[in-house]
């Protein structure tokens, strides 16, 4: 289960308010060392959405790269289109490989394609970060969403101090 941070302080899934992250892994730790095991159950609806947007990313941002007239924009996208559909794939894979079943739900719209770069990977940034929660917790599976996650930061970054 996810460690998360509310206002009323730190929780390891339903479990808390704890007074600090180290407490609510050190109950996390305890429970795991107890014999706890997660359930493997497969959101099939949240991936599909994850997955789906992320791959959808690649569209758009690759419109995106066609049509600036910046040359630091033209190569942050061009970057991140040619980077992310082997990242999200290696993603799906590996939550389909953990759990023995095949994604459904993927999403049947699409974000407008008229957003300023900068603008649409902060979405994706905010998206990522929002919707992680609901993925599964196995750690290589969240190392997969941190190589997304840092793919997108370091798009942002292009775009932000580099255009």
């Amino acid at each position: 289960m996810p460690i998360r941070h509310t206002y009323k302080g730190w929780y390891w899934g339903s479990k808390g308010p704890f007074a600090s992250r180290a407490k609510a892994q050190q109950v996390a730790a305890a429970a795991y060392a107890s014999g706890y095991k997660e359930e493997n159950i497969m959101d099939k609806n949240a991936i599909g959405e994850f997955v789906g947007n992320l791959f959808h990313s690649a569209t758009v941002t690759h419109f995106m790269h066609l049509q600036t007239k910046s040359y630091a924009q033209h190569i942050a996208l061009g970057s991140y289109y040619e980077e992310i559909v082997e990242l999200v794939d290696s993603v799906a894979e590996s939550i389909q490989g953990c759990y023995g079943e095949i994604i459904t739900g993927y999403p049947t719209m699409f974000a407008n394609v008229g957003t300023e770069p900068l603008e649409y990977l902060k979405s994706l940034q905010k998206f990522v970060a929002d919707t992680r929660v609901d993925m599964p917790q196995v750690s290589n599976i969240q190392n997969e969403i941190d190589n997304v996650a840092t793919l997108i930061d370091s798009t942002i970054y292009k775009l932000q101090f580099l255009a």
